[in-house]
Parts: C-alpha cells; sequence; structure tokens
C-alpha cells in the first residue's frame, strides 16, 4: 500500500508543483489547516489537488503515517521552492510569464469546449431511437469500396471523366493511384460499414451514403483527393442493434454534434475577427534549413 501511495504521489507531484508556482498568495484556501509554511497555510484541499484522480481514495493512499509524511514533506518542499523562485524574481521572468500564459489558454481552451461544446451538445435515448428507426437500412448495409488518390482536385475530375468514359478502374488506380498500399490490388478499401466510421471521419460516411453500386464519387483528404467507387453494398440483417452497438452510435452522433457546433462557432468567430495570414512567412516553415557555411 505505502509503495502504491508513493508511486502515485510521484506521479502527480511536477503538474501539482507548476500549478502550485501558478497560485497568488493572497488566494483563499478551503479546508482543513494540516501544516502552516512561513504564514501560508497548507490545507486538505491541497492535499487532494496533489493526489489528483486518487483524491476520492485518499484514505486509502494516506492510511498509512509514511504516505502522510511523504506528501506533507512534498508540498512543504514546493512552498519552499516557490518562495525562494519568487525571492529571486523567476516569477516575474518572461520565458516563465509565457509558460504561465500558455497554461492559462490551454485550460481556458478546454474548459470552453467543455461547458460551450460537449456539455451543451448530447444525444438524448429519444434522439438516438429516432436516428436508429430512421437509418436502421443504412446501420447493417456492409459496402465494399475502392479508391484512386491524386494530389489535386482537378486529378480527380480527370479520373472520374475517364472512368465516366468506360476505363476499367482497377487498371486505372494501378496507372495513377498514389495510394502504394492497394493501387495494385484495384484500390481495394476492403469491407466497410457506417458502424465502424469515426466520427472524425463524416466526410467519408457522406460520400459513401450518397453513392449506390457501381458509382463513383470524390472525397477530400488530408493526403490529396480520394475518387471513391464503390463496388457492392448489402443490408446485413443479421447486424443486430443491440446495447452495445447503441452506445457505439450514441458517442458517435455526439461526437459529430459536437465537432459541427465548433466548426460553427469558429466559423462566425472568423467572420467577426480581423485575421491577416502572412503567406510567405508560413512558406517559409516548409524550407529545409540552409547548411552553415562552408558544408556542403
Amino acid at each position: 500500500m505505502r509503495r502504491h501511495a508513493i508511486f502515485v504521489i510521484a506521479a502527480l507531484m511536477f503538474l501539482a508543483s507548476f500549478t502550485a508556482s501558478c497560485a497568488g498568495d493572497g488566494a483563499k484556501k478551503s479546508g482543513e489547516v494540516v501544516a502552516v509554511v512561513n504564514g501560508r497555510n497548507i490545507t486538505t484541499e491541497d492535499i487532494k489537488k496533489r493526489l489528483g484522480q486518487a483524491a476520492p481514495r485518499m484514505h486509502e493512499v494516506l492510511a498509512e503515517e509514511q504516505a502522510r509524511n511523504d506528501i506533507i514533506d512534498d508540498i512543504v518542499a514546493t512552498e519552499l521552492i516557490v518562495e525562494d523562485a519568487k525571492k529571486k524574481g523567476i516569477d516575474k521572468d518572461n520565458a516563465f510569464i509565457q509558460k504561465v500564459e500558455e497554461f492559462k489558454n490551454t485550460e481556458l481552451r478546454n474548459t470552453y469546449l467543455n461547458r460551450e461544446v460537449i456539455e451543451k451538445n448530447t444525444v438524448s435515448e429519444a434522439e438516438l431511437a429516432d436516428y436508429i428507426k430512421n437509418n436502421e437500412d443504412a446501420i447493417k448495409t456492409e459496402i465494399k469500396a475502392s479508391h484512386i488518390l491524386v494530389k489535386t482536385e482537378k486529378e480527380a475530375d480527370d479520373v472520374l471523366a475517364r472512368l465516366a468514359k468506360g476505363e476499367d478502374f482497377a487498371k486505372l488506380a494501378a496507372k495513377v493511384s498514389l495510394d502504394t498500399r492497394n493501387n495494385k490490388t484495384g484500390g481495394d478499401l476492403g469491407p466497410i460499414n457506417i458502424r465502424d466510421i469515426p466520427a472524425e471521419a463524416a466526410e467519408l460516411e457522406k460520400v459513401i451514403l450518397s453513392l449506390k453500386a457501381g458509382e463513383s464519387g470524390k472525397l477530400k483528404g488530408r493526403f490529396g483527393v480520394s475518387v471513391i467507387k464503390i463496388v457492392s453494398r448489402t443490408v446485413n440483417k443479421k447486424v443486430a442493434i443491440d446495447n452495445e452497438l447503441q452506445f457505439k452510435l450514441q458517442d458517435k452522433l455526439e461526437k459529430q454534434k459536437r465537432q459541427n457546433t465548433l466548426k460553427d462557432k469558429v466559423k462566425k468567430q472568423k467572420a467577426k475577427a480581423k485575421i491577416n495570414i502572412k503567406e510567405e512567412a508560413l512558406k517559409k516553415l516548409s524550407e529545409a534549413p540552409k547548411a552553415p557555411e562552408g558544408k556542403k
């Protein structure tokens, strides 16, 4: 038990120490006072914060005297180090202030996302039931698809035009597809179903559901543009929409809902903001560093 307690304490030391460094001296503390360091109170709330996720099990983690001594010694050490750091002016150091600002911005962003996006965009059981009712066949559909990956939309349009004229998809994939994993096997993507397509790939799901067997469409992605052909689609009546699948679908729908909400919020904020992207400076990030003079 003691070894586990010490491990938990040690694992949380860095984050807690950084948090302590950011805390103001004038902040009012709650909880029972367990120690006083140069006039500053250390309370049970400080210990809970130090334990982090283990706080609900504090009575177990700190059951032994040595574990309690270890954590209070660590908190006292942190208080003394912070005090000395302030005497040396480290809290006024520009690099430190920048790190604190970065930490604050990260926490602001996370809190905003939790309050404005995650908490406000859930899927009720009624909404889930309605989704399943309206999309049961799509949920149970098994799809076989192939793709041809090219760099640009123009190239994708050229591929679609060649397919429309009757060129063989597999032969065209072997000639022009950049996906070396499957361009020699007709661009085969293997079996696909919307049950396993993640929320982050909503555009892929949208394209796949919009196409009938034998039809092709295009999808822009990180590595280029894919021309996707639906080889076959079959409704598998054996697929059971059980509790596990319902939970999976609910989680996916909530993620999609949150992604759309965040996308809309950012779009509206961008419309109001004054943004000036320095394209030349941005382009330099893709340039290889120059070799020092005298070296090749």
